[in-house]
């Protein structure tokens, strides 16, 4: 049996959400996935194996999301999804910019150094050269799309006056690129190479975080 039949392509979300059963079976299905996709990385991910452990039909889970990719997708939008509510609460609670620019930084780190989502990279790295979409998938719902919405968090702090409309404030996106890169670089870089050790406490990744927003803000409209 195939992970993937060539009769399922696209996802039919609305049938999924017809009742509150099948959304509830749709997030397990989902959660499930997370986890094979953390473990095993995608190649080895089967989507049988999904449908056996979430319950339900295989013909549902293609029905929810259409195929291995789009189950993938799914999964990467949650995660972009639960760094985000982090800076959606900050800005609920009218934090300072540096502050909830902070409280950002520690979520997207702390989720870009869980050691699962370090391997998941690795095999994402390797696959992509083999399946470019895949790669493009991966960027678009999960970096790209957190950039982006950091990118107009910062348009929308320039329009208010918190912060320049010069330099950086006329190009949100890019200002989105440097921030994530200062705060990425080089602990990404070196957990990807396997050089860089688990922190006990995601607290000592504060430091680290508190400096990029600093200086992040002191060089924004200049």
């Amino acid at each position: 049996m195939t992970d993937s039949p060539s009769s399922q392509s696209a996802p039919d979300t609305a049938t999924s959400r017809t009742s509150p059963r099948g959304e509830a079976r749709r997030r397990r299905q989902r959660e499930v996935a997370r986890e094979h996709f953390l473990q095993n990385g995608y190649a080895a991910t089967s989507i049988n194996e999904i449908a056996r452990e979430a319950g339900g039909s295989l013909t549902t889970l293609y029905r929810n999301f259409g195929n291995k990719e789009g189950l993938f997708l799914a999964v990467m939008q949650q995660e972009a999804q639960s760094v985000w509510s982090v800076m959606d609460h900050e800005v609920n609670e009218a934090r300072r910019v540096d502050e909830a620019l902070e409280h950002f930084g520690m979520a997207m780190l702390t989720l870009a150094l869980e050691p699962q989502l370090i391997r998941l990279f690795r095999g994402l790295a390797f696959e992509s050269g083999r399946n470019p979409q895949l790669g493009k998938l991966f960027l678009d719902n999960g970096p790209k799309l957190t950039r982006q919405r950091l990118a107009g968090y910062l348009s929308r702090q320039v329009a208010e006056g918190h912060l320049p409309g010069s330099g950086l404030g006329q190009e949100p996106l890019a200002a989105a690129n440097l921030l994530t890169g200062m705060l990425l670089n080089p602990l990404h870089v070196d957990a990807l190479l396997g050089s860089f050790p688990e922190p006990a406490d995601p607290e000592s990744l504060r430091p680290h975080v508190r400096r990029c927003v600093r200086v992040f803000i002191a060089g924004f409209g200049a």
